[in-house]
Formats: C-alpha cells, structure tokens, sequence
C-alpha cells in the first residue's frame, strides 16, 4: 500500500488542538508500519506538514520532536518517505535528509508506482490568478533570502516564520477558492492529458476524487486532492491497482486491531 498525505499544518492553533492533531499522525504512522494487507511501501508526504519550518545550522523547531522521531521510525523501519515542500513549511534545509532519511523535494515530481504514472505537487502557484502568490514564493524561498534568514536568532527567525505562514493563510482566504480549485483541476486535467494516470495534489483543503480527461485517451486519468488532516481528516491511498481518497477516522476503525 502507498499513502499520501498533506495539509496536517502543525503548530496551527491552540497546542491543545495541534497536539491532538499530532496524536492522528503519530498513530497514523505507527499502524502503517507493521506487515499486513495496510503495510506501507511508500509514503508521500504532499506539503504543509507543519504550518510553519525553518531550521537552523544546529537548531530545528522544538515542538512536534514525537513526529521527527516517528517519521525517522519508518524509515527506518524501511519504507522510503518522500516530502513535497509546501507554501507553509518551505524553510527547509538539510535536517530531514541527514537526520531522519526522509526525501525533500521542492517542487513538483512524477514517478511511476507499480506501472502507473503519477504526478505529485503540493499545488500552491496552481491557480489561474496566482501571479502575487509565485512572486512572494520567489523571494522567500531565494537562496539569499533563506542564508539572510539563518542569521536572525531562533526565537526571531521561528516566529517570523510563523507570521508569514499567518499572512499566507489571509491570503488565500481572500482569494476565490472556486476560481482557485478549478485552476488545480485545469493543470491536473492538463497533465493528465499530458499522459499521467493519477495527478494528486493538497493545499485546497477540500478532499476531492474526480476523473478527467479530454477522451483523447482510451482511459482517462483520477486527479485527487488528498484534503487535509485539520477539519476532513482525509489521505489517498493506492494498492497497486486502485487510487482512493479516504476518511482517517474510517481508516483507524478498519485498522483497530493492528
């Protein structure tokens, strides 16, 4: 089984709220390890794990160290976990690949998953008016802008992390998020046009399974918005022949005695 997941925005809200949202995910992660019809071959992380990241040379945020560990704990444990940065946690450096074996991409990839080609983006910049958006991503994510960044003092440069984040989310809250979804469904229909199978995407926060295609293709292609873990608690999930979105509170139901 290969998962995908997005959108869990640690650190969003109150600690008691964002800890019982780190609870889902730690036991999330623990019940896809052990062997069985659910085991994890792979795991895709699809942006916005945290609300907020940036590291330091020698110093990483302190809260959610439990999902570090857990996440080292299925590599480990040897399933590969691939990170798609997202528009909240791009302050990413070299912690997750040197520390804890985790991939980070940050852009979009495609990949081929048991003979079926997928294409995976977090889908921030995908909407048709989003030009102020990519201008932004441009200068904040800057090799520059980030070593600049390193310099200020930990407790400055996390908090200013953090209200960024909370600008982004005004941001997008005041932008049309119908124009904005069906900008994501417009590329995801391109590239499945293009010849993927499968596009997923997150960063809407509005689950969705939807098949498209022109009718070019003898079969058309599923473009899945994998939703989020803050109010639809939804993942997708492929088997090797079917891709699904799922409900996480039907999964750990279904996975009770694991």
């Amino acid at each position: 089984m290969i998962y995908f997941i997005s959108d869990h925005h640690l650190g969003l809200g109150s600690r008691e709220n964002d800890k019982r949202r780190e609870q889902d995910l730690l036991k999330f992660l623990a019940q896809i390890k052990p062997l069985g019809s659910q085991h994890c071959e792979r795991l895709f992380l699809l942006g916005d794990l945290f609300d907020y990241w940036f590291e330091y040379n020698t110093v990483v945020p302190k809260y959610h160290v439990r999902t570090l560990a857990a996440l080292a704990g299925v590599v480990e444990a040897g399933i590969p976990v691939d990170y798609l940065i997202g528009n909240h946690d791009f302050g990413h450096r070299t912690f997750f690949e040197e520390e804890l074996g985790v991939t980070v991409h940050q852009g979009d990839i495609d990949v081929m998953l048991h003979g079926k080609h997928f294409y995976l983006a977090h889908g921030d910049g995908k909407a048709f008016n989003d030009t102020g958006y990519l201008i932004l991503r441009s200068i904040l994510r800057n090799k520059t802008a980030l070593w600049l960044w390193k310099w200020l003092h930990p407790d400055i440069g996390v908090g200013f992390a953090a209200r960024v984040s909370r600008k982004s989310r005004a941001y997008t809250s005041e932008k049309s998020y119908g124009y904005e979804r069906n900008g994501l469904e417009y590329f995801a229909e391109q590239k499945i046009n293009e010849g993927y199978d499968y596009v997923l995407m997150g960063h809407l926060h509005k689950p969705l399974e939807k098949r498209l295609g022109t009718g070019l293709r003898e079969n058309a292609g599923v473009y899945i918005n994998t939703g989020d873990w803050i109010a639809h608690r939804t993942f997708a999930r492929f088997d090797g022949k079917t891709l699904e979105l799922c409900g996480l509170d039907e999964w750990f139901e279904q996975n009770a005695s694991v």
